[in-house]
């Protein structure tokens, strides 16, 4: 039953999933990598088949292999920057890299010879690369946007968590970096840049008092959790409620509803209104620093807004699956992206636990029947009681639901990765997200206001802070109770696997049994 009522939007998230499935098991054998040209010439092969023999019963396995060979050409790419790491050039120097200066440039301190050492960010492909410079006080010094060649060792951190997180690249010679030019496209980088620092600012107007809430009051609005406390951010990642600072769906869509609002007092008709708030939507997502929880938000949310706008029914189940082939088909190594992971991970746990339970019916469903007979015996007052505590009971039910749906489809993920489980984020997600709710709500009046007049902008920043507090306080109380959140080994491919067969199978049977939903006839309703 569930099958046929989501076919379309269940079998494009099954081709999404079986895309990032090829990925993980090209990824697990590395040693075959060089075979990736031959694995994206056989799915060619199936592709045409398809196409010519309609064997639609093989596009699952057509999307594994373009994602197996997906995965296999970014191994063999990364396998050649580490090989050419371990070598030499001609002149006996290391070997020379073409790099673009992605972020700030840091000034880390004085060398012993009396220059300076800075440090920027880049990247060797879709490998990240954090680079160390020692200069000259007289020579010029690197600024965003700009391309250099830099010589250099490269070297993996210890603690690094995957083969794709980000290595150092050691300029440690003045002659080993010079200067090719700027990169016209990180014009727009720039600027958008700009308007980051500027709203940073915005955000932390009248919070000088506590810089710990003026960081955090950022990274709720920008998503900046660089700036926030390592003891902060391991109290919520504790607690089960570091989700919150993460720009993705609950941002996204309270972004999207304000710009809906103020679009909808300029007298568009909704479909205007959607192609504006499409590029204002991507605009936000690029100031947040256009992280893979943002772009799959943005994404799905665009998704949503476009259906309407070409006249489509919206469909949550195809516009995940759209968004987890974009955003892991141009970047393979987002596997191992666990903000990734758990933001499409989440999102489906809940698209899916919505859909099923909107098959059943709800234990507050008496209350409904009640107020039915009450409208056709003409008891008004009884009718509104009624429903009143309905409406209630099912924000509380449904609120529930949703961070349950949330903490399966997290956990494995959470374990795996982090080692910890954290039960007590089912109830504290209750009150947490409508509290974030509300403090982003204040944080963007907060940063409005800013811009026009700095004491109500500090006003509404305070309130947004004092929301946080409480966020941070509930956090301590979930970490403080015994049992709420627990260490425990890392899981296997395995465990993960057996986690989730074992919740289908259970809401399987569930379906078996649990009533479905019946629709209550009324006369008129007021």
């Amino acid at each position: 039953m569930f099958w046929r009522q989501n076919r379309s939007g269940l079998s494009v998230a099954i081709l999404a999933v079986s895309l990032i499935g090829g990925e993980a098991l090209g990824f697990a054998l590395p040693d075959m990598a060089d075979l990736w040209p031959w694995i994206g010439f056989l799915a060619l092969q199936m592709i045409a088949a398809m196409v010519g023999w309609r064997l639609t019963q093989l596009r699952w396995l057509t999307v594994a292999l373009i994602g197996l060979s997906l995965a296999w050409r970014s191994e063999a790419a990364r396998l050649a920057v580490e090989a050419r790491a371990h070598t030499l050039g001609d002149d006996g120097l290391p070997p020379a890299y073409d790099l673009t200066i992605e972020s700030g440039v840091a000034c880390r301190g004085r060398s012993s010879e009396g220059g300076k050492i800075f440090s920027f960010r880049s990247s060797l492909g879709n490998i990240p690369v954090r680079v160390v410079v020692k200069r000259n006080r007289e020579a010029a010094v690197p600024s965003f946007g700009e391309r250099w060649c830099c010589r250099g060792w490269l070297t993996l951190r210890k603690s690094a968590t995957s083969r794709y997180a980000c290595r150092t690249l050691w300029v440690m010679e003045n002659g080993w970096m010079e200067r090719k030019g700027a990169v016209r496209c990180f014009v727009a980088r720039r600027m958008y840049r700009r308007l980051s620092n500027a709203f940073a600012r915005y955000a932390g107007t009248g919070l000088g008092w506590n810089a710990e809430l003026s960081s955090l009051n950022k990274a709720m609005l920008l998503g900046r959790r660089g700036e926030v406390n390592a003891s902060r951010r391991e109290l919520f990642a504790m607690a089960g409620t570091m989700h919150v600072f993460a720009i993705s769906g609950l941002h996204v869509m309270l972004v999207a509803g304000l710009m809906s609002l103020l679009l909808s007092k300029t007298g568009l008709s909704p479909a205007l209104r959607s192609a504006c708030a499409l590029p204002l939507l991507a605009a936000y997502v690029m100031l947040s620093g256009a992280r893979p929880s943002a772009v799959r938000a943005a994404l799905m949310m665009g998704l949503w807004l476009g259906a309407g706008l070409f006249g489509r029914k919206s469909d949550s189940l195809a516009s995940w699956g759209v968004a987890a082939f974009l955003v892991y088909g141009l970047d393979p190594a987002h596997v191992f992206d666990a903000g990734c992971a758990l933001s499409f991970a989440v999102m489906l746990g809940i698209v899916l636990w919505i859909r099923w339970t909107s098959a059943f019916a709800s234990p507050l469903d008496g209350l409904l029947r009640l107020a039915a007979q009450a409208q056709t015996l003409g008891e008004e007052e009884r009718k509104k009681f009624f429903l009143k505590w309905y409406f209630r009971g099912m924000w509380v039910l449904g609120a529930l639901g949703i961070s349950f749906a949330a903490w399966i489809a997290s956990t494995p993920i959470a374990a795996r990765i982090f080692g910890r489980i954290t039960v007590g984020g089912i109830l504290a997600n209750v009150v947490v997200v409508p509290l974030a709710t509300v403090s982003v709500v204040l944080g963007v009046a907060g940063t409005v206001a800013s811009s026009v007049a700095v004491p109500l902008g500090a006003f509404f920043n305070n309130l947004a802070a004092g929301c946080i507090r409480l966020m941070e306080l509930l956090s301590e109380w979930v970490v403080w109770c015994p049992g709420a959140s627990f260490e425990t080994q890392a899981w296997s491919w395995r465990d993960c696997g057996i986690w989730y067969v074992a919740w289908i199978a259970f809401f399987a049977v569930l379906s078996r049994n649990l009533p479905r939903k019946e629709w209550i006839p009324v006369k008129t309703w007021e």
